[in-house]
């Protein structure tokens, strides 16, 4: 999905007699650019879940009351991160947001309407503060992180299992690719992911999707 960019396809141009093989988990750009080439082989969600390579995904709804939406999605968050922790199970949360003062907003969210240990992680820290943050929950000191658009591509976390969607992605690629981080199968001890999220806040395909 790399190949339209400019670097990329003046790295391919200098081989024009070379074959190319382009492998991607990610095929669909927000540029709508067009990804050439023949299509030799594809590898299904579904096929991957047949595999054991995906696990389970469950959808947890919030009811709709008179608690403030955040509220009631960190309430539900902390039953879920607790019942995980009753079944010996050790996941953690992902508290996911779409602007780091909203991000701010929902660590005092969290800081005051739950016992959950959590801390923000977006571009703004350091980098020695994001890996701080990272063995924290690794070493169960952290219950979850809230996140802007971070913990994507090039992180490996296999307990990070439960997801809190305050904002949910606007299109169905970036939210597959954020499923796809929660669902693998790389740790035994970690069961299915699951994510909450007020029922008005994800879209038919989405919710289809989840189920």
């Amino acid at each position: 999905h790399r190949s339209p960019a400019i670097t990329w396809q003046a790295i391919l141009d200098q081989f024009p007699n070379s074959k190319k093989i382009l492998v991607t988990a990610t095929p669909f750009r927000h540029d709508r650019k067009e990804l050439k080439g023949k299509f030799i082989y594809s590898y299904s969600i579904r096929q991957a879940h047949k595999d054991g390579i995906y696990g389970d995904i469950e959808y947890v709804p919030v009811p709709h009351s008179n608690m403030d939406e955040d509220v009631a999605i960190a309430s539900k968050a902390e039953k879920v991160i607790k019942k995980e922790r009753d079944s010996g199970r050790p996941s953690v949360l992902l508290i996911r947001t779409d602007q780091k003062k909203r991000a701010k907003d929902l660590l005092r969210i969290y800081e005051e309407n739950t016992n959950l240990k959590v801390k923000c992680v977006d571009s703004s820290y350091s980098e020695k503060y994001v890996q701080t943050a990272l063995r924290e929950l690794e070493n169960g000191q952290l219950d979850g992180v809230v996140c802007v658009d971070m913990l994507g591509e090039g992180v490996d976390f296999p307990k990070l299992k439960v997801a809190a969607l305050h904002r949910p992605h606007r299109s169905l690629e970036i939210t597959l690719q954020f499923i796809g981080r929660f669902a693998r199968t790389t740790d035994p001890a970690v069961k299915s992911a699951k994510f909450i999220a007020m029922p008005n806040d994800i879209k038919f395909e989405a919710e289809r999707m989840y189920k």
